[in-house]
């Protein structure tokens, strides 16, 4: 930066009208649906183009919250992320993904049909669901590690050891 104040060149500083219009603003608004059997609310801007998710939120059937979702980086809308409603941050690849996790493994925590793995990295144990065992292959960690289920279903079967 020039620091000569000798110079005849004029800042390229201007004076803001403080009563003039504020730029437009991108429209914003809040979509409704249901996800295995959750309410789904998710705040979207600007829903005539690009149609972003700014992010979500995910109630039971029985109206409690199951978990809310967010993009990490919400220029792109990327690197989604998760809060469990007992506060249990987790990755997720999509918004796909963290709307059908929170609609199921999140929405029926602790039920009758569930089971615990050990995380590979932290060795901290994750409740699964009979859902998530069945489907999944991999069931994710806070710690950003999860549990192969692959492996844990080539060493046990449902209920046996989880």
């Amino acid at each position: 930066m020039n620091r000569d104040t000798t110079s005849p060149r004029t800042p390229a500083v201007h004076p803001i009208d403080p009563m003039a219009a504020p730029a437009p603003l991108p429209e914003i608004t809040v979509d409704h649906f249901t996800a295995n059997g959750c309410a789904v609310v998710c705040v979207v801007i600007d829903p005539a183009d690009a149609q972003q998710t700014l992010y979500g939120a995910v109630t039971r059937p029985d109206g409690t919250l199951a978990g809310t979702y967010y993009p990490a980086d919400r220029v792109r809308g990327e690197h989604w992320r998760i809060v469990a409603a007992d506060g249990t941050h987790y990755h997720a690849a999509s918004e796909f993904d963290a709307v059908e996790w929170l609609s199921t493994t999140a929405a029926t925590p602790g039920g009758p049909d569930t089971g615990t793995v050990e995380c590979g990295g932290c060795s901290r144990p994750l409740t699964v669901t009979r859902q998530q065992w069945d489907r999944d292959a991999f069931a994710p960690c806070p710690c950003g590690s999860g549990a192969d289920l692959n492996f844990h279903r080539r060493h046990a079967e449902w209920g046996e050891n989880l």
